[in-house]
């Protein structure tokens, strides 16, 4: 069923939070000090790819878990994890909506190919996933905290269409709160969720629906 698979997502994941929280906020101050002076639109390329490469630095020293580092950086600036069962991407992405398209490469073409999450009516899948997930990552402009999302892709679009995803969430700091985001099928799809505070507020972390 669907929810066991995402289960598993969620579960392998979740080694991960908080060195990737940790890392890109140590990267981005990073960056900041050492490329204030290159501001403006026409060095955003400069400081994505500069923070990227200093989480890869911090990264390869971190206590990972399960994960190791896998890709090569030196391929302009691959970070990549593997466990054995799932492979992550770490890429940019310019808001908390977008999906990068996976554009011409056919390699990165096919890490996107996915199948689909089975539904309720069918068998779970048996054995070792072997999935491919994007770690889609951003600084929030006003609290300046490194942002994550995890999709599942299941297919390849152009740019500008539709993202085809089978999954997407938040990748809150913890693993704690990893665990607590509640599974909610919905018709278009599925969507996980932080838990609500007590008082009924929203504690501003929200979901993310395929």
């Amino acid at each position: 069923m669907i929810k066991g698979e995402v289960e598993r997502i969620r579960t392998a994941m979740a080694d991960l939070c908080e060195p990737l929280h940790d890392s890109f906020a140590w990267a981005h101050q990073k960056r900041q000090r050492r490329l204030r002076e290159l501001g403006g639109a026409s060095y955003s390329w400069l400081h994505t790819h500069t923070t990227r490469g200093f989480a890869h630095h911090r990264l390869s020293r971190a206590n990972l878990g399960v994960w190791v580092l896998s890709g090569n950086h030196a391929r302009n600036g691959e970070l990549w994890f593997t466990d054995g069962d799932y492979r992550v991407r770490i890429l940019h992405a310019a808001d908390d909506v977008a999906v990068p398209a996976p554009g011409p490469n056919h390699e990165r073409r096919a890490f996107y190919m996915n199948p689909p999450l089975p539904m309720h009516f069918q068998q779970p899948l048996i054995g070792p996933a072997n999935d491919q997930l994007l770690a889609l990552w951003r600084i929030d402009p006003k609290t300046e905290a490194p942002l994550f999302r995890v999709v599942r892709p299941i297919g390849v679009w152009s740019f500008g269409a539709a993202a085809k995803t089978a999954l997407d969430f938040p990748l809150p700091p913890t693993a704690s709160e990893l665990h607590e985001l509640h599974f909610q099928p919905q018709d278009e799809g599925l969507e996980l969720e932080l838990p609500k505070e007590d008082n009924g507020h929203a504690d501003g972390s929200g979901g993310f629906s395929s």
